[in-house]
């Protein structure tokens, strides 16, 4: 948790010098996730999003962007026989500090060349970048309540890669959607017995976000 702090400390230093312009908000939402390589698929677990962020700019095009976040992520199958009785439940839980940071592009058009061109009313920003995350808390839970894993616990921290779009409403409030997923070599545990298949070493968060942020 120490090393956390520092390079929250460092990141946001960073950012108050570094830029142009600087810009202070709030972000809250929503997190889709399911785990690539626990043998279940879709994004069947919904869980809330939330944190803070800086922003700044280095010119008109170009800026930089990071946050300190709580996002759970994880993974949840429930199955139901004809009569809609539960005779199947998992979830998996991991509850995360997460420390977002990304280069951000403005948008200003897009188009085909030669066939069309559409200006951007309102500023659209691509981001992209990395996030690093400190697990708090991971659990599983088979339909008798959560507990840690007993036998493959998850990695203390993730490195996950990102991108994402940002649209603004107005002057305070923009549209905000997340991708990211598990750095490749870092995966959140490993696969039952350890096996490793090239880029495959165990499992991996794959999420998607939907959230709001206001800017002060």
């Amino acid at each position: 948790m120490k090393k956390l702090t520092f390079i929250i400390l460092i990141i946001f230093n960073a950012c108050l010098v570094s830029g142009q312009a600087f810009y202070g908000g709030i972000i809250a939402g929503t997190t889709l996730s399911q785990v690539d390589g626990d043998n279940f698929g879709g994004y069947h677990k919904i869980s809330p999003l939330g944190g803070v962020f800086v922003r700044n700019t280095f010119n008109d095009k170009w800026g930089g962007f990071a946050g300190i976040e709580y996002k759970r992520k994880g993974s949840k199958e429930v199955e139901k026989n004809k009569a809609g009785y539960v005779v199947f439940y998992y979830a998996m839980n991991m509850d995360y500090i997460e420390v977002p940071v990304f280069a951000t592009y403005k948008i200003e058009k897009i188009g085909i060349p030669g066939l069309f061109s559409l200006k951007i009313p309102k500023d659209l920003f691509f981001d992209f970048g990395f996030s690093y995350s400190y697990l708090i808390k991971g659990t599983e839970d088979f339909g008798d309540g959560p507990i840690p894993p007993p036998t493959r616990p998850f990695r203390k921290y993730e490195l996950a890669n990102h991108i994402g779009l940002d649209y603004r409403l107005n002057q305070h409030w923009l549209v905000h959607w997340r991708f990211s997923y598990t750095c490749l070599l870092l995966p959140v545990r490993e696969h039952p017995g350890g096996q490793v298949y090239w880029f495959n070493r165990g499992q991996y968060n794959h999420n998607m976000s939907f959230a709001l942020k206001y800017e002060f």
